[in-house]
């Protein structure tokens, strides 16, 4: 009887092991569905050309509207940020009127394609007040550019994305991070 029992033993975690190779395999032979799930592209035919008309890498608005919305259109925040990419009002307004779009309207933002093209242009005026650190670009896109010229100017960050844990906010030093993990990931999909 104890052969038996030690043999069904035997035989169960044979089987168990088969069937973690098998699940193992499966996964191996689609890594690429799998990540593409988890870092997904909606709306990437309207993404594409706005990244190419403001000279933004597709994989970091990519990562951006990921942390900022989730790819939800109506997303809306507690503090008022609209839609895709979470872009301001006032914000939008003001990025409007430096692009000579005179047929921008407040209630436009709550258009994707408006949306799109206004937060990644914003994101591309960040990246020329601050150049050569996207840590910092995208510090302000959540926290203002004038908080973060702030914190440099204070010496409350150094401005590098090793030292995140100096900036004062909590919430931008978790989303810069969110968004520098997620852009890398984008990175390697697309």
């Amino acid at each position: 009887m104890a052969n038996k029992g030690r043999r069904q033993g035997r035989r169960g975690k044979t089987i168990l092991l088969l069937v973690m190779i098998f699940l193992i395999t499966i996964v191996a032979s689609n890594k690429d569905i799998l990540l593409r799930t988890l870092y997904p592209a909606p709306y990437y035919d309207e993404i594409v050309p706005l990244c190419q008309e403001f000279g933004e890498e597709l994989a970091l608005v990519l990562a951006l509207i990921q942390t900022e919305s989730r790819f939800r259109e109506t997303a809306l925040s507690s503090r008022g940020a609209v839609g895709l990419m979470q872009v301001m009002p006032d914000t939008a307004q003001w990025m409007a009127d430096q692009l000579g779009l005179e047929d921008y309207r407040a209630e436009n933002l709550h258009e994707r394609q408006w949306n799109l093209k206004l937060g990644i242009a914003y994101l591309h005026y960040l990246r020329q007040q601050f150049p050569g650190s996207l840590v910092q670009a995208l510090a302000a896109y959540n926290a203002g550019p004038t908080k973060v010229r702030s914190w440099l100017g204070e010496g409350q960050w150094d401005g590098s994305r090793e030292n995140l844990e100096e900036i004062p906010y909590k919430e931008t030093r978790n989303y810069v991070e969110k968004v520098m993990d997620r852009y890398e990931a984008y990175r390697r999909i697309y």
